[in-house]
């Protein structure tokens, strides 16, 4: 009897565990919280930077002039001052989203010289168009953190001159720029960028002139 009782005992006292286990609670699984990520306008700052460039203009007649030329037998154009130079630049960005703006400066420190073409072609004429100085705003778009892309409107002066025979001419240049780019960040402080920009001068100081500039830019930028 006592023997029957012993291994009743340790049976229930073996059985405890899995009743035990049975009867748990169940378990329940917190939330886990995900921050958001937080944007970090990447495009904006300041920068300075240069740039090599290749220019190409247009000097033509206009009026009287281009009338005289054209009874001659000659176009308007008079000289296609070009060359290969080097601007520096400055300015600075806000970005809203994917959209940024900015303001900044330009200055070439180079020239762009040609000869007579037309009518004046092997008189000795010579044409440059040197100092020029450019403020601009420009607005675009991040295509990503790396990529922006962007429309540039400015105002552009410059001095033109003209030399032929030992005399020589100096007048003042000014007008619209516009201009299309894309630029690059290669690392978080700097950028390379390449653009086109156009510059009308339109008429120059109530001469029967007229003259624009295209230029084709490469450069880099320093940002922060």
């Amino acid at each position: 009897m006592k023997n029957s009782i012993s291994i009743a005992a340790v049976l229930a006292c073996l059985s405890v565990p899995a009743f035990a286990g049975d009867l748990s609670a169940p378990m329940v699984e917190a939330p886990i919280m995900v921050a958001e990520p937080v944007f970090v306008p990447a495009w904006a700052g300041g920068y300075v930077g240069g740039n090599v460039n290749y220019g190409f203009g247009s000097l033509d007649a206009t009026g009287a002039l281009a009338a005289g030329l054209a009874g001659a037998g000659f176009g308007p154009n008079i000289s296609e001052p070009d060359g290969v130079n080097g601007a520096l630049r400055a300015g600075y960005d806000w970005q809203f989203g994917r959209g940024v703006f900015g303001l900044g400066g330009e200055y070439n420190f180079g020239s762009y010289e040609g000869g007579g073409e037309g009518f004046y072609a092997g008189s000795g004429l010579n044409v440059e168009v040197e100092d020029m100085a450019t403020i601009f705003a420009r607005a675009g778009y991040a295509v990503n953190d790396q990529f922006l892309a962007y429309g540039l409107l400015g105002y552009s002066q410059a001095e033109g001159t003209a030399t032929q025979g030992g005399a020589s001419t100096t007048v003042d240049l000014d007008g619209v720029t516009f201009g299309l780019g894309g630029e690059y960040k290669f690392t978080q402080n700097w950028s390379a960028y390449g653009e086109y920009a156009y510059t009308d001068f339109g008429d120059i100081d109530s001469l029967p002139l007229e003259a624009d500039l295209q230029q084709i830019k490469f450069g880099v930028n320093y940002r922060w």
